[in-house]
C-alpha cells in the first residue's frame, strides 16, 4: 500500500482540532481499514445494510452514529456536530446511502460549516481490484494488488459568508480531483 498525506491527517486527528474525513461511497474501504482504531465518530445508515457496517467499523474502533440523508440524519447530525467541536474527528460518506455515485450530499459540507472545521478528502485506487455492478461501483483490492491510498490537503474552515451551496461544489470538487488523481497512479 502506498499512502500519502496520512501525516498530515494523522497530527488533526491527534491534536483534536474540529476535523471532518470525507470520501465516497464505493471508495471507503480503505480508508476504514488504515484509519481504524483512533475512535473517530462515523455516520452509519439506520438502514438494514447499515447495522452490519457499524457492528464491523465499531470493531474496528470507530465510534458510530447512525442516520443518513433519508433517515435519522437530523439527529444524529446535531449528535457528530456536538462531537466534533468537543475534538473528536467525523468520518462521512458523501455520496450515500443511494447516490448517485461521486455526487455529495449537503451533510458532510453542513457539519464542517457549523462546526468550523477542516475538511480531508480522503480516496482509495488499486491496481487490480473487483467492482461491485452496485450503484456506488464498490471496489474491493484484490490480493497482493498496490493500492493507492490518498489522504487530500486539509481544506480550513472558509467563513460564515459561504454557502451550503457553494461549499458542497467546493468539496465535491476537492473529492473528484483527489479520485481521479488516485485512479491515475493505480492506471484505471
Amino acid at each position: 500500500m502506498r499512502v500519502r498525506g496520512w501525516d498530515t491527517a494523522r497530527a488533526c486527528i491527534e491534536n483534536r482540532q474540529p476535523l471532518v474525513m470525507i470520501t465516497w461511497h464505493g471508495r471507503m474501504m480503505v480508508p476504514v481499514m488504515h484509519s481504524r482504531g483512533r475512535h473517530i465518530a462515523a455516520m452509519i445508515s439506520q438502514h438494514s445494510d447499515g447495522e452490519i457496517v457499524a457492528r464491523l467499523v465499531q470493531r474496528l474502533g470507530y465510534d458510530t452514529v447512525r442516520g443518513s440523508s433519508t433517515r435519522g440524519g437530523t439527529g444524529a447530525a446535531l449528535e457528530l456536530l456536538d462531537r466534533v467541536k468537543n475534538g473528536q474527528t467525523a468520518a462521512m460518506i458523501c455520496d450515500g446511502p443511494r447516490g448517485p455515485i461521486y455526487t455529495m450530499k449537503p451533510g458532510a459540507p453542513f457539519l464542517a460549516l457549523q462546526s468550523r472545521a477542516a475538511v480531508i478528502p480522503t480516496t482509495f485506487a488499486a491496481e487490480r481490484a473487483w467492482v461491485l455492478g452496485s450503484w456506488d461501483r464498490f471496489q474491493i483490492p484484490k490480493p497482493f494488488a498496490r493500492v493507492h491510498l490518498l489522504f487530500g490537503d486539509p481544506i480550513p474552515f472558509p467563513g460564515e459568508e459561504t454557502s451550503l451551496k457553494e461549499y458542497t461544489r467546493t468539496l465535491e470538487s476537492a473529492l473528484q480531483a483527489l479520485t481521479a488523481e488516485a485512479d491515475a497512479l493505480a492506471k484505471r
